[in-house]
This record gives C-alpha cells, structure tokens and sequence, in this order.
C-alpha cells in the first residue's frame, strides 16, 4: 500500500484499471450439514497484471485461506464450515476482494444439503412411494432398506416405527425383514400361497417319475418357500422356491418318485411346503402294485381286525356267543367277497360250527383240506386244521394229535395260537395251571404280545389269585390290559398294589394298571401304592401331578411326597398351596429346587392377606432367597413377587443398583414354535435387548410403550406383527422409581421409564441430564432430551440455581440440538466464554442480535482487545445488521480492512459517537488510494482526517488521485477539495502537476476569479507553458492571463484517450469564401495523461471541421469520433492585439461597414510601422 501511495504521489495513475476476473462468478457450494470442506478459487487478470490486496468474507462460515494476496493468477484457498447448520439452511454473503486495480465482492451461497435416497425412480422422502418401489421391484426395494442413510425417511416418524426400522435393520437384513417391516406398518398383507391340487396318486411304478404340482401366490412382496420331503421314495427338485420363481401368479413344483424305494404295498409320502406363515402339505401315495391289490389288501387287513376285536369282546363276555358268531360271519363272508378264501377264515368257520354243535358242518369244511401239506410257514394254520379235525372226530388218535402240536410248538415257540391249541387237546396242563402260566411268560419273553394271550392269563388268576406270586414284566402287560378293557376286579387291584411295592424298577404298564385300578377302586391303600410306585420311576413329570395332589388332599404320610406335589404341580398359574405343604416346607425347603421354591415362597406372598401365620413363619427365609437370586440374576413370574415384596424398597444405592436390572420386566408367551429369541427394540436405545424363548416364553424388559417387539427364529429371520403373543407385566415399580433416584441409582432403564413418563422440572433436572448423557441411548433420543433441558432452562433462565447445572454441561452435544436456544441461556446468565466457544464452532445464526452484541462486547473487552478473527466476523455481523455499541465500534476501528463501504459506515457510526476516529480515516484514504476507487464519502473522511492534523503524505496522495478523477476523468470538484488543492498551492506542499492543473480548470470556471486566485492561476500557467501544455478549458481563462503566452488568439482542439493510444486529428477549414478544401490529417501528441490537444488560429467568420481516430494498440479497437465543428462567430483577443484587430475588420466588413473597415486598417498598418521603427531583429536565434 506504501509503493502505490508512492506512485500516486509521482503521477503514475492508470486510466483504465483492467478487470478482476473470478474463476466462478458466483460461489454456490453444497455441503452435508455439520461438517467442513474445503474448495479453491482463482482470480486475475486477463492480461496477467500484477495484482495486490486484501481478502475479506461477510460470513464466519466462508473462511479465506489468507487475507492478503499479490501475484498475476492468484490462487485463494477456502474453508467451509456448515458444523452447526441444519439441512436446509442457507448462508448467503460476499467474499470481498480488496485489490490494487479496484474493489470487488464475490457472492456465495452455502447450502446444508439434506441427504437424499436416490432410486430408479429418483429420490424417495416417504413411505408411499417406497411402498410403490418395492411393489413394483422388491430386490431395489431392500437394497434402498439396507442403505444407511434409509433412516432419515424416519425423521417425522413417531418412536414405534424408528424403532420397529432399527430392530429389522440391523445385520443380517434379510428380504423376509422387509417384509415384516412393511406389514408391520401395514403397507401390506403377508404373500398367501395356496395348492391347486392336494394329493396325487401312482400305482404299476416300474420306473422313476418325474411329477410336479402348481402353487399360487396371492398378493405382492417377498416370497421364499422351503421344500421338504417325507419318504424315502420322494425327492424334491429344488428345495427352495423364490418369487422370481413365479410365473404370474404360479408356480411348479417338480419332484421325482423313485421307483427302487418302493414295495407293490402302499408308501404314502408328503411334501411339505413351507413359508414363514404357511405350511402347505402335498400327499403322494405310490406302490408297484395295481390299485385294485392294494385295495383287497387294506379291506383284508380291515375285516381280520374286526374278527379279533369281536372274538376278544366274546372271551372278554362283553358278548354272547350268538352274537359273536353272527358278527365274525358278516366279516367272513365280506373276506369271500373281496376272494380272500385263505385257509384261516375257513378254519375259523369250522371252529364256530364245532363250537355250535353243528360238527358235521364243520368237517364239511375240513374234508375240503383232507392231504392238503402245509410249509414249515403255515404250522399255526397246520396246528388249527389238526386241532378241529381231532374235536370234530375226522382225526381218531388223540395222543398223536397231541404229540404233532408239541413239535407244531417247539418249531415256532412264539406262536400262543400254538400253545392255545396244544392246552384244549392236552388235559394235564389243566391240573398243573402254574406250569401254563410259566409258559404264557414264557412267550411272552420270546416276542408274543398277542391280546388273546393276555386274555388267557387273566382268566387264569382271576379264577386263582394265589397263582400270582409276583409282578413280572409280562403280568404288568396282563393288567395293563385288564386294565383297559375293564376286567380288573377288586381283590387283583389290591394284590397288584401289595406287589407293586416290591418292584424297584418303573414300568409304564405296571402304572396305567395301577392307575386304571384307582379309578375302579379308589381307596387310600391303593393310591399310595400308585405314589409310591411312581416315585420309583421319573416322579417329577407333571403327569404325576394329580395323584400327588390326591395323596395330599387325603392326607397320606409319604417320603417326599410334598416336594413331588410341588415339582409336578402347573406353575403357570397362582394357587393357594394346601396348608399342610406349607407348614412341611417351613423347615424343610432346602430339599426344593430354586425355581419350585420361588412358586412356594411367591404363593405365601400371594395369599399373605387369607393366611398371614405363614407369611410370618417363612417372612425371613423369604427374604433371604430374594436377596440370594437377585444376585445371581434370576428371573420369572415368581422371582418377580419376591422381588417386588422385599427388593422394591432399598435403603442404599447399593442395594438400587442390584434391583434395578429387573425392574420393567415382562412375561411374554407365544405358541409359535420356530421361535427362539424374543427382541426388544426401544427407540431411544442403540443396541437392542435380546432374550431367550425358551418353550414360548421369554422374560423381556420393557421400559415405554412405544417399544417395539421383534422374534427370531433359528434361520434369523425376524417376525412382527405376524406372531400372535401374550404379555404380562410382572412387577409395579411406580413408587420404587422416584426412591431409586434419589439414591442415586441410574440404572439405564430406569431412566427411560421415569423420563418418557414424568415431565421435566427443576426438582428432576438432574435426571433428565443423566439421561442425556447415557451412551446407551441413540444419539438422536439424547439430542431430544437434550432439547427439552434446553427449553426448561430458557423457560427458567434467571433461575441462578440452573448454574451449577450449566457449569457441568457438555455445552457441545447440546449445541447441536438447539444452538440458539443455549447461546441465549448462556449468554443471559454471562457465560461469555462458553457461548463464546459454541459460536466459535457451531455459529450463531438465528441468535437474537441483542445477545450476540452483548457477548461479542463482554468478549472482545475480556481479551482486552486482542485481534481476534472470530470476534472481528462477530463485531462486523453485528454491526452490518445495525446493532453495535462503543466497544464492537472501536474493535472494528482497529482492525476490519474492509470492504470501504462498511468501513466508512463504521467511520460515520464512530463520529455519533464522538470517538477518536484518526486511525479508521487513515485507513480508509489509504485503501481508496490503493484501489484507486474514488468515493464521495471519501472527501468527507479527507476533511475529519485533515482536521485532526492528518499525514500530508497521506492527504496529498488522496487529493492526487482526486485531482486525477476530476481533471481526466472529469468528475466534480467539491468545495473542499478545491479549498485544500488552493491549501497545498499556496503552502508549496511538493504535490503532483495534477493537483494544479485540476485546481486551475476549477478557476478557469469562475467569470470573474478573485485575485488571487488569477495569482495561482497566472503561476499555474506559467508552469504549463514551461512545459509546453496547452487544454482545452485553457480558452475559458481570461486573454489577459493567456496573452503573455499568445494563446489568447488559439483555438484548441481535445481528445481524450486512453494514454499511450495513437491518436489522429482529421480537419479541414472553411473561411468562408465558398471554396470546399479537401480534409488534412495529423497525428498529435500526448499532451498530458491521455488528453491529446492541437491549437488552431481561426479568424472571424472561418469554421474548422474536424474528427479524430482512435487506436489503442489494439486491431479491433480503432475508433472514430463523430465530426464537429468550431465557428469563430465574435472578436475575441486581447483588447489592442494584432489578433483582435483583423477580427475587428473582418467583422465590419463581414457588415459592410466600410469606413470602419477603412478605419481599422489604417489603425493596424500605423502599429505595425510603430512595431518596426522600435523594434529590429538583430540576429535570430540559431543562425
């Protein structure tokens, strides 16, 4: 700034600064909100001048690289900083460019973009059109779902769908999530499917098929159908189906049937398929057999069943004969029908005839198999031909009979139908019935479970209880049966039940006999025996609860038989305990498992009110289980009454803190068995909570309502709203809250549930912080909790006991929720510095002026008025919106460099305050110095400046520059200017030629100057002449000042051009004789500072027409001035010339005033004589 103060000071001016050129004529610049970038811009000149200045920005938010500058192609690094903008906001303001070759602002714009989820078809900001997306193309649909930034379509969503989003978001993100996630909202229904067709059938399969069934779908979404088979025969082609899969609404399923795997009987087989809310079943039956075989076969099996039921029912008595004879000959004659005349349905005709008395209709029968040889597999059918043909008479020898059914037997010793055979024939098994039942054992050791066997045996003790000695495994099958089919009789059920106490092992025959005997025969005796027998065998099934709780009801004295009654017992729902158990486990628990325990312990707290003894008497051992399992984390319904009776009233923060995990916790049941984890997905929580399911049920803790519940299967795919559940709140914390807090317990949960159900005041101040400043919860719950802090504190803002909450604040984290709103408390409580650091990092817009000036004040005095860029943009802000005091003025005084505009406002804001301004105008003339830029404003700052005594350095340089613009430029001069120019003259101040010749073109404009200004003016002239420079507005002086000089008889011709230009004067003259002459040219020098001037002699009555070419170095930039014309059309010169004179004449005889005319000749001619007589020449200069 110094060397350009030089230059102006020695007349270097330039005519035509060039033009600052910008890489972007305007700055518009996008950002993500809350962070910084950083950009460039260049600026020159289209010559590659140098050029030289000062960088200024309007906004803290657009920070230039460096504030100085000098080069040719300037390069000017940027930041932006948008850390506290919000998406949307906009910050507009100027980059202000103050250089040597002028001043010059730079519009920006900076932008807080808001981030966009883009998709095919272009940006999506609501649910409608996401629906209509994945309608249309799911597979975008869920990769629009996985994006990150799918989130911020949540931003105006209430708290259940933010969290339903976060608990189906998160990895692995699966299509069947979004699904749930938009039926759950629902956008939609889940994808039905249905079959077309339900079973198929394929008999003669002699090779392997290929065979297929449809499925339809209905409705639109994600469709995944898993494929399964049951029977080795089936084999699906694929095993999972998708819905690009489907053609229009079907699909096929193909599946294989294998041929080797099959039998000519019946395999029936399915396909399963399964979705995640369907299972569909497809039934395939096939068989190498024809239809019709298969068919005889089942009817056969049907009609042989009903034969042995019916021939059970007449040994059993529960028919007469006739009627089992009439029964057994409607299924025989059905087998005839469907041609199953095999040999056992004709032999059981015979034997029915034999058993009616008809036996010559029974040998009938027999004759037709007379030499018939039976194979080694056909003995049973062997034995029961030779058994009727012996009672029938065909067969006379008895004994060989006998003897041929024993070696029957010893063949096949597993068959009773054998042994039955060989007991009718042989009468000395009568006699020895211990031995017959040996051998009923016996067979039934070798694999014989035949009901006819059963019947035998039974017949046999009941006719004899003293045969039954013990209960072997095989009389445990006798009175199973017996059981079953009613034909125990009382005096067996009570030797069962003695016996029953010798076994030391547990059959389950041995207890449904038992059972069934109880239910016939109830009696004490026998129901201990059942519990006693029970307990042999796994006595802690919940099937065993009833005779438990028979035995207790009856009051039976049993070993363990009270903790068996509680360990079989439902504890799915609360009952009132028999009081007898209760007195029992009192002093005796430590025989119960904790779980069992707990039930007890929470059913004596249940019904503390009907039987208050017993609370008393297990009130300590109570109490002390509920401290042991809250330690070790238990939890379930009935851990929870413990809790809630001696844990929901702690008197130490310890004993909170132990509490407070299993507070809020609910039981959840559901039926759906593919579920294995139960999630709780809150909201106001990052991490979401998972809990095991275990036989559908789960111990979740929920804090709000709004929560949201997700389940998992094992394939980890997540369900909503699809899985039916049940929820029950297990404890009621609502006065344990509040006690917990102020014990200082700050248990997450607890937290949550007392914030989001209490409204914020200053007696919970505390609490709402300590949530903010939980990690656990998502940043943006804390900034909402945050924001109502906020609120309450500007609500309660001369509140002084908000302080020691201020000062323990994390002024950052609550800054970026609401900015002004804390500045604003900060700033009333004066505590400057804090909100001095927020604006420092987060800005200040949309802050009450009166707040940012009272900070920016209290600031820039507490660093004692210290350069400080942060405090200068803040002083400059407020100001330029109007508000300012001495202090932001005097900060600016020192050290804003611009732009002039606003330092000359900031100078007549100064002056109304009366302040010393010296230092400002000082610099503010040496900036429109340096850029050249000339300013009215800048004659009034002049003024002040020189009237405090102001550099004459300084002040001749402005006064140079202005007398440049008035006398090149041609701009108007002030009063005081033309004051300080005459200032300068008269004091010798070693100004430019400039001032003077501005300040004699000023005199020149007076008609009658005063004298001394004709004093300056005569001087001034002198110095022109000196220098040979003659202007134009020379003409307006007086001929008397321009005689000396002899131009009082010159006409002068002016261009004005850029200095340095070619110019060319084209003229021609007229003197009025009527003779047009041809134009003559000539080039004409610079006279001064781009005014060229060429001096003419005209006379009265002559015209000179001229024009003037212009080239300025440049090819294209040659122009041509528009002719004008001068008339000398008056008598003009000093009063006596020469020049005078002739005009004189020239005038009357232009009049026709001949003896003037004659007159005035003779007046000249008499001078010039004069002239010569006085006057000779003696040698003329340079000869």
């Amino acid at each position: 700034m110094k060397k350009k103060i030089e230059h102006i000071l020695n007349g270097k001016f330039k005519y035509d600064q060039p033009e600052l050129l910008f890489s972007k004529e305007k700055l518009e610049i996008k950002i993500k909100a809350g962070t910084t970038t950083q950009g460039e811009l260049y600026l020159g000149t289209e010559n590659n001048d140098k050029i030289q200045g000062y960088i200024t920005s309007s906004d803290r938010r657009f920070v230039p690289g460096n504030s100085r500058f000098s080069g040719t192609t300037v390069r000017l690094p940027y930041g932006i900083d948008a850390v506290g903008m919000q998406a949307g906001d906009i910050c507009r303001g100027w980059l202000c460019v103050t250089s040597s070759i002028g001043e010059y602002k730079l519009p920006f714009a900076i932008e807080a973009i808001k981030e966009e989820i883009i998709s095919s078809v272009g940006k999506v900001d609501d649910m409608q059109t996401f629906c209509e997306i994945a309608r249309k193309d799911f597979r975008e649909a869920y990769h629009l779902f996985t994006e990150k930034d799918f989130c911020m379509m949540f931003r105006k969503a209430d708290k259940k769908q933010k969290a339903l989003y976060a608990g189906l978001s998160g990895q692995p993100v699966t299509y069947q999530h979004l699904e749930e996630f938009l039926i759950s909202l629902k956008e939609k229904d889940p994808v039905s499917v249905s079959l077309k067709t339900t079973a198929a059938e394929f008999y003669n399969v002699e090779e392997d098929m290929q065979e297929s069934f449809e499925i339809h779908r209905s409705g639109w979404g994600h469709l995944r159908l898993e494929i399964e088979t049951k029977g080795e025969f089936l084999e699906p082609e694929r095993h999972v189906i998708t819905d690009e899969d489907f053609i229009g609404s079907s699909v096929q399923i193909n599946y294989l049937v294998h041929a080797d795997q099959l039998k000519r009987e019946n395999h029936i087989g399915e396909i399963i398929v399964r979705s995640p809310y369907q299972e569909l079943t497809y039934h395939v039956l096939a068989s190498r057999g024809a239809r019709i075989h298969i068919d005889v076969h089942r009817e056969e099996k049907r009609h042989k069943l009903a034969l042995v039921k019916d021939y059970l029912e007449y040994q059993e008595n529960r028919i007469n004969f006739q009627t089992w004879k009439e029964n057994a000959g409607f299924e025989l004659n059905q087998l005839r029908e469907a041609g199953c005349e095999y040999p056992e349905y004709q032999f059981l005709e015979a034997y029915m005839a034999h058993l009616d008395g008809k036996d010559d209709v029974a040998k009938k029968i027999l004759k037709n198999f007379h030499g018939k040889e039976f194979t080694r597999e056909e003995l049973e059918t062997a034995g029961t031909y030779l058994y009727l043909c012996t009672v029938t008479g065909l067969y006379k020898d008895r004994g060989q009979a006998v003897w041929k059914l024993q070696n029957f037997f010893r063949q096949k010793e597993d068959s009773f139908q054998l042994l039955w055979l060989l007991l009718q024939l042989d009468s000395t098994y009568r006699t020895t019935p211990s031995k017959v039942l040996f051998m009923m054992e016996e067979l039934y050791e070798k694999g014989c479970t035949s009901p006819l066997l059963y019947i035998e045996a039974w017949k046999m003790i009941s006719e004899d209880v003293s045969l039954l000695h013990r209960l072997t495994p095989f009389w445990m099958q006798v009175f199973c049966y017996a059981g079953k089919h009613d034909l125990l009789t009382e005096e067996l059920v009570m030797r069962m039940a003695y016996l029953s106490g010798y076994e030391k092992r547990f059959y389950g025959s041995l207890y449904q006999a038992l059972a069934a005997g109880y239910e016939k025969f109830s009696s004490d005796d026998v129901l201990e025996a059942v519990c006693k027998y029970i307990m042999k065998g796994e006595p802690r099934r919940p099937v065993y609860f009833k005779w438990f709780s028979l035995a207790v009801s009856r009051g039976l004295r049993i070993t363990r038989l009270f903790e068996y009654y509680v360990e079989t017992m439902d504890i799915t729902y609360r009952r009132q305990l028999p009081k007898p158990l209760l007195m029992y486990f009192a002093y005796n628990d430590n025989s119960l498992g904790d779980a069992r325990k707990a039930y007890v312990y929470a059913s004596v707290i249940a019904f503390k009110e009907k039987d208050p003894k017993t609370y008393e008497n297990y009130k300590d051992n109570l109490e002390r289980f509920a401290y042991r399992k809250l330690r070790e984390g238990q939890m379930d319904e009935n851990y929870a009454i413990l809790y809630q009776e001696f844990l929901f009233d702690p008197v130490s923060a310890e004993d909170g803190e132990a509490i407070a995990p299993k507070m809020f916790t609910y039981r959840l049941y559901c039926d759906d068995s593919k579920i294995r984890q139960v999630i709780v997905r809150h909201s106001q929580f990052a991490e979401e909570e998972i809990y095991p399911c275990n036989k559908g049920i789960a111990y979740p803790r929920i804090y709000t309502d709004d929560a949201v519940i997700l389940f998992q299967d094992d394939k980890q795919r997540r369900y909503v709203s699809t899985i039916p559940y049940n929820l029950t709140k297990l404890t009621d914390e609502s006065k344990a809250v509040p006690e917990l807090l102020e014990l200082g317990v700050r248990e997450r949960g607890l937290l949550l549930y007392y914030c989001e159900s209490t409204t914020l005041n200053a007696d919970n101040l505390e609490y709402f912080q300590s949530l903010a400043e939980l990690e656990d919860c998502t940043e943006e719950y804390r900034n909402s909790v945050r924001k109502q802090i906020l609120d309450y504190y500007a609500a309660n803002v001369q509140d002084q006991k908000l302080d020691k909450y201020l000062e323990k604040m994390d002024f950052r984290q609550y800054a970026q929720v609401d900015r002004t709103t804390l500045l604003e408390v900060l700033i009333t409580r004066r505590m400057f510095r804090q909100a001095m650091v927020i604006v420092e990092e987060f800005g200040y817009e949309g802050l009450d002026l009166s707040c940012l000036l009272k900070m920016t004040s209290r600031m820039i005095l507490k660093s004692d008025m210290a350069e400080d860029d942060e405090l200068l943009a803040l002083a400059s802000e407020v100001y330029r919106k109007g508000k300012y005091d001495e202090v932001i003025l005097h900060y600016l005084m020192l050290y804003r460099f611009g732009p002039l505009d606003e330092l000359i406002s900031i100078w007549k804001s100064a002056r109304g305050f009366e302040m010393d301004t010296y230092d400002l105008e000082e610099r503010i003339l040496s900036l429109l110095i340096f850029t050249e830029y000339y300013r009215k404003e800048g004659e009034a700052v002049l003024e002040s400046y020189v009237k405090q005594s102001g550099k004459e350095r300084i002040t001749g340089a402005y006064l140079t520059l202005v007398s440049y613009g008035v006398f090149v430029r041609e701009y108007t001069m002030s009063t005081f200017i033309r004051s300080r120019l005459e200032y300068a003259f008269t004091s010798k101040w070693p100004v430019n030629l400039i001032c003077r010749l501005a300040l004699l073109q000023e005199i020149s404009r007076e008609k009658d100057p005063k004298p001394e200004y004709v004093g300056i003016a005569q001087s001034i002239l002198e110095e022109c002449a000196k220098e040979n420079l003659k202007f134009a507005f020379f003409r307006k002086l007086s001929p008397e000042l321009l005689s000396p000089y002899q131009l009082d008889d010159k006409t002068f011709v002016e261009c004005r051009a850029v200095p340095g230009a070619k110019v060319t004067l084209f003229y021609r003259l007229d003197t009025g004789l009527g003779a047009e002459t041809a134009y003559k040219c000539e080039p004409l020098k610079e006279m001064y500072q781009g005014i060229f001037v060429r001096t003419f002699t005209l006379f009265y009555g002559e015209t000179l027409q001229y024009y003037f070419q212009i080239d300025e170095g440049d090819k294209d930039n040659t122009k041509k001035t528009s002719e004008r014309s001068v008339s000398m059309k008056k008598v003009e010169g000093a009063s006596g010339s020469k020049y005078q004179m002739l005009n004189q004449m020239l005038s009357a005889r232009r009049l026709d005033k001949t003896q003037e005319v004659t007159d005035s000749l003779k007046d000249y001619l008499r001078q010039e004589q004069y002239v010569k007589n006085m006057f000779s020449i003696e040698k003329e200069s340079g000869r």
